[in-house]
C-alpha cells in the first residue's frame, strides 16, 4: 500500500514516515528500533505498516514525491508568469526535498508519484516555451528534466546543500532561466 493509498485519518503511516526521514537524516543507517522509537509508536506497530526497512525506504520515496506534488499544486504555478512559476516550483520542490531526502532507493521505473513531479516540470517548460520566455531548440521534457536536474543537484551536491532553500531556489532559478532562455 503506498501512501497515496493509506486510508483517510491514518496519521500514524504519515508520522512514521515524518519521523523516518528526519531519524535517517540524522544517522544514514537508522534501522527499524530507532525509527518506531522517533515516531513514538512501538516496533510492532511499524512493522504492521511496513514489513522491513526497504519497504519504508521504498515508501518514504513515493511518499516525498507525493508531497512534492501537494507543495507544486500549493504554489500555483499556472497563476504566475513563467520566471516567477519557475522560482516557486525550485522554493516548492526544495523546501520538501530537504526535508525528505535521505536516500536514494529507485526502482528501474518510476513511481507514479515521481512522474507526477517530472510532468508539472515538463508542462511548466512547455508554457515556457509557448510563452516565447524558453527555449524551443530543446524538447520540453528534456528542458523538465534538466530543471529537475538542478533541483536534485541542490539536494546532493554538498555545497548547494549548504545554501538555505530561498538562496538554492535562486540560484537555480537564475541558472534555468539564463541556460534555457529564448
Amino acid at each position: 500500500m503506498s501512501i497515496t493509498d493509506s486510508r483517510p485519518g491514518d496519521g500514524v503511516r504519515e508520522r512514521i514516515l515524518r519521523a523516518a526521514a528526519s531519524a535517517l537524516r540524522s544517522h544514514e543507517r537508522a534501522g527499524m528500533a530507532e525509527i518506531a522509537t522517533a515516531a513514538g509508536v512501538g516496533r510492532a506497530t511499524l512493522y504492521r505498516h511496513f514489513a522491513s526497512r526497504e519497504d519504508l525506504l521504498v515508501e518514504l520515496g513515493r511518499f516525498s514525491a507525493a508531497e512534492c506534488v501537494r507543495a507544486l499544486e500549493a504554489a500555483r504555478l499556472d497563476a504566475v508568469p513563467v520566471p516567477e512559476a519557475v522560482a516557486r516550483a525550485n522554493r516548492a520542490v526544495l523546501s520538501v526535498g530537504r526535508a525528505y531526502w535521505v536516500v536514494s532507493v529507485h526502482a528501474p521505473d518510476l513511481w507514479p508519484e515521481e512522474r507526477a513531479v517530472g510532468d508539472r516540470l515538463d508542462l511548466l517548460a512547455r508554457r515556457g516555451q509557448e510563452d516565447g520566455v524558453l527555449r524551443r531548440d530543446i524538447p520540453a521534457d528534456h528542458l523538465g528534466a534538466l530543471h529537475g536536474s538542478l533541483i536534485v543537484g541542490a539536494l546532493t551536491y554538498e555545497p548547494l546543500i549548504a545554501l538555505g532553500v530561498e538562496e538554492a531556489a535562486d540560484t537555480i532559478t537564475k541558472l534555468y532561466l539564463s541556460g534555457a532562455a529564448a
